[in-house]
């Protein structure tokens, strides 16, 4: 829920005479840090898909998103999938932590505008850990929601499974199939965990890669 913008940045200033020594690469580096900071949110994929999950969330359509309707809209898996409390209450945590670095805190009422540039600062971070193999904050929310896919517990998630997933969020059973050969890329007949984690996360923060999978050509 996964920083970028330049506006969100931090601009070092250098002492000429410092700088001299430190050679070219420093501002070399320094333009690719600020190059990447806006990568998420330049890419008007992103934007379109992101802001389409803004409106998706926005319960009584107000323009602005909290995090109690982030959670709120969970609710449909309990049914669906047949989630125990537990399993919700874990997804839950995972949202909490996920989002709170966007603004999303309880009580707080956030603008499309501001989650928008909220969630691409967070994903600096989220690509940076992604880099250097640590955990993300998004993976906590994608192993949540696995656990609450996997009805039958076989760390397996089936076409069946992903069905009453998506049908949660209100999607046809043409789309789980879409989704699993997606996701499934051994063709296996099923997604792993580690499958899910990256497809979720590629979502969020490889709209560049996204884009090829699903056949999207870049203007």
């Amino acid at each position: 829920s996964s920083g970028i913008n330049a506006e969100y940045g931090y601009f070092t200033k250098f002492n000429l005479r410092t700088s001299s020594w430190l050679g070219m690469g420093v501002f070399e580096k320094m333009k690719e840090r600020r190059r990447s900071r806006k990568r998420l949110i330049r890419s008007v994929y992103w934007r379109k898909k992101m802001g389409e999950l803004f409106d998706t969330e926005d319960i009584n359509r107000d323009g602005y998103l909290t995090i109690e309707e982030l959670v709120r809209n969970t609710k449909p898996l309990e049914q669906h999938c047949y989630a125990s409390p537990s399993k919700l209450a874990a997804l839950e945590a995972a949202y909490h932590v996920f989002w709170g670095p966007v603004g999303l805190t309880p009580g707080r009422k956030v603008s499309k505008k501001k989650f928008l540039r909220g969630l691409n600062k967070l994903g600096l971070e989220e690509l940076k850990k992604e880099r250097e193999g640590k955990p993300t904050l998004h993976s906590q929310i994608a192993n949540a929601l696995f656990d609450i896919i996997d009805a039958d517990n076989n760390n397996m998630l089936q076409e069946t499974e992903i069905a009453n997933w998506l049908a949660a969020a209100g999607m046809d059973s043409q789309q789980a199939i879409e989704y699993l050969h997606t996701a499934d890329h051994n063709n296996k007949g099923y997604i792993s965990r580690e499958e899910l984690l990256e497809s979720e996360f590629c979502l969020f923060f490889h709209p560049e890669k996204c884009m090829k999978q699903l056949g999207i050509k870049k203007h």
